[in-house]
């Protein structure tokens, strides 16, 4: 048996953009007993993960100098060429960048070309879960990236994550991502239009969703009808507006199409429509006045239409 000193060190990894799912995805690998570095540009957020047992850092360079990995958990490509600048201008570099952000596929092709000449592999991980499941641990992760890097990565991923999906080379796992972000943004603003339509006669959203559950148009979505509303209008101040991220996911899903030739004719359109659209949902919402909550399911948290609110749980959850 070998002795302490020649085992192998365990890793060490950094965290940089401590919004909503960065702080939590931080949080994760912390308790999973991982050695952890934090960076955010508001002070506060590093002190807050530095009080869980997180060390600080004062600048990229300066965590990029001190980890293995590094994971960004920022808002958009600017702000991970950024971040990716530092680690490469950084005296000792991390082995890997994990890419958390919500990018395009072939955004992170190009940055794994900068990288390499810097010694650094490149690695997309976006995730799926929303903040509730980052908390916990659970969330979806969709990777890309050279199988040993990723199998390297292997504890922090089963950190963060209860579903990981190694589904190609860098870049895969953003255009999974995106998919997935294309397909919950473009439902939300078809079923608002859904219950525009009902509405104008006379109908109620809660006698839609009734029907909806004992239709071929069932779908998680429409159990958990409100759910999006709520986190929008209940988003901590300081934070992007989720209706700017939503529009932003949408457009770069197009652009990775038309990056690979193709043509998607309804996420323009969803594209261009989506901030008028939330704005009608908006106004109408405003308008309602002070209304009692949603009742939430007792197991995801999330909101629970008609059908389901005297058991107080969702079917798929409660199995």
């Amino acid at each position: 048996m070998s002795s302490p000193d020649e085992q192998e060190p365990l890793m060490k990894v950094g965290i940089i953009g401590l919004g909503n799912m960065g702080e939590q995805i931080a949080a994760a690998v912390l308790r999973a007993g991982i050695e952890t570095r934090v960076y955010d540009v508001r002070p506060e957020a590093v002190a807050k993960l530095v009080d869980q047992g997180a060390t600080g850092a004062a600048s990229v360079r300066e965590l990029a100098e001190a980890v293995d990995a590094v994971g960004v958990v920022v808002l958009n490509e600017q702000q991970v060429g950024e971040v990716a600048e530092e680690v490469a201008a950084a005296e000792r570099r991390p082995g890997t960048l994990v890419v958390h952000s919500t990018v395009t596929p072939f955004y992170v092709k190009g940055l794994q070309n900068r990288l390499a000449e810097a010694g650094v592999d490149v690695v997309d991980a976006p995730v799926a879960g929303g903040v509730a499941r980052a908390r916990t641990g659970d969330l979806t992760v969709m990777v890309g990236g050279d199988d040993a890097v990723v199998a390297g990565l292997s504890p922090v991923f089963q950190a963060i994550g209860r579903d990981i999906f190694h589904v190609g080379p860098a870049g895969a796992g953003t255009a999974v991502k995106l998919a997935v972000n294309f397909m919950t943004i473009a439902g939300y603003a078809l079923e608002i239009e859904a219950m525009e339509m009902v509405r104008a006669y006379g109908l109620t959203e809660d006698a839609l969703s009734t029907v909806l559950t004992t239709s071929s148009a069932d779908s998680r979505a429409v159990r958990r009808w409100g759910f999006h509303d709520r986190l929008r209008r209940q988003a901590p101040p300081g934070t992007e507006p989720a209706h700017l991220v939503m529009r932003k996911d949408v457009t770069s899903f197009a652009a990775a199409g038309g990056q690979a030739g193709l043509v998607l004719p309804l996420a323009a359109v969803t594209a261009r429509t989506l901030l008028d659209t939330i704005g009608r949902r908006d106004r109408y919402l405003d308008d309602l006045g002070d209304v009692p909550p949603v009742p939430r399911c007792a197991a995801c948290t999330q909101e629970l239409i008609p059908p389901f609110r005297e058991a107080g749980v969702h079917p798929e959850c409660a199995a």
